[in-house]
């Protein structure tokens, strides 16, 4: 009896050894950029400016990084700026001045009334423009971060001097079948208490994600013809295993004035998952000298 015992719990030792070195393997890339993230963030010496401004009924916030040409960076729904750490390093570091602006309802930004749009949220970005004085700028978007960028250069073209679009659609069509019935679900569990903290929304949580997820049922709502419309160069990056279908993305690509479609392994995550292939990508667009900073994933 003891042996079986003893072999029994040899397995599931063995087993958990093993679970524990393939997440090590896995999670690595991801935990080598954060904590490069968290030794650049206490040691920078690039200027720092934090602030608030007024966009139609809420205060938006927002963090400025260093000095140069800029790149606003905007991160997807029910996430949060920091969602940016495996960019923000090597970007500032480059000497680009890097705009991370918190999406309305989440972080220090203030949700307001009534529904959310990408062009209320291009909006928004476009009040933080302008409290800068930046004219212009090139824009990294991912997911609904990527949606808004296409809408502040349709609605403000001459904003936009280029931008990077991960992981975006261009309607509701894009989203494969299981990100839509998603939108129906509401967060539970565990999930429900990762969400109140990672989106910074805390006791409001569930009135985001509900103006958020019928903002992902109902927009945006553009065309091929609003594609065709955005001069701004493109890049369009999507994962394999998106929640946006590789059709999807190719179609955009296609569509816009000047687009190129970039397919990357993994999934909806790949700034944070593929952050070497992705900042590879984003630096050769946007003519960065390539990344050098070791927390680049």
């Amino acid at each position: 009896m003891k042996t079986k015992v003893g072999k029994y719990l040899s397995r599931i030792l063995a087993i958990l050894l093993g679970g524990l070195i393939l997440g090590a393997f896995w999670f690595w890339p991801i935990c080598s950029s954060f904590f490069h993230y968290l030794i650049w963030r206490v040691t920078t010496g690039a200027v720092i400016e934090k602030d608030y401004v007024r966009a139609g009924d809420a205060d938006i916030h927002f963090v400025s990084y260093g000095r140069g040409p800029s790149v606003l960076l905007l991160h997807g729904g029910l996430s949060n700026r920091l969602s940016w750490f495996a960019q923000l390093p090597w970007l500032v570091v480059s000497g680009r001045r890097v705009v991370v602006p918190d999406t309305r309802g989440h972080g220090l930004s203030g949700l307001g009334e009534g529904g959310l749009s990408y062009r209320r949220l291009a909006a928004d970005a476009v009040a933080i423009l302008d409290r800068l004085g930046i004219a212009q700028t090139d824009v990294v978007g991912w997911s609904d971060g990527g949606n808004t960028a296409l809408l502040l250069a349709l609605g403000w073209p001459r904003r936009v001097r280029r931008m990077v679009v991960i992981s975006a659609n261009f309607n509701p069509a894009g989203l494969t079948p299981e990100a839509h019935r998603d939108t129906f679900e509401a967060s539970r569990g565990l999930t429900y208490w990762l969400r109140r903290w990672w989106t910074g929304a805390g006791d409001r949580l569930r009135a985001l994600e509900a103006r958020i997820k019928r903002m992902w049922r109902m927009r945006p709502n553009l065309q091929l013809a609003d594609l065709a419309k955005m001069g701004a160069p493109t890049l369009v990056i999507v994962g394999e295993k998106d929640v946006v279908s590789l059709a999807h993305a190719r179609q955009m690509a296609e569509a816009l004035g000047h687009g190129t479609l970039a397919i990357v392994p993994g999934g909806h995550f790949t700034p944070v998952t593929h952050a070497r292939r992705v900042n590879a990508l984003i630096a050769a667009f946007l003519g960065i000298e390539k990344p050098t900073f070791k927390g680049s994933g």
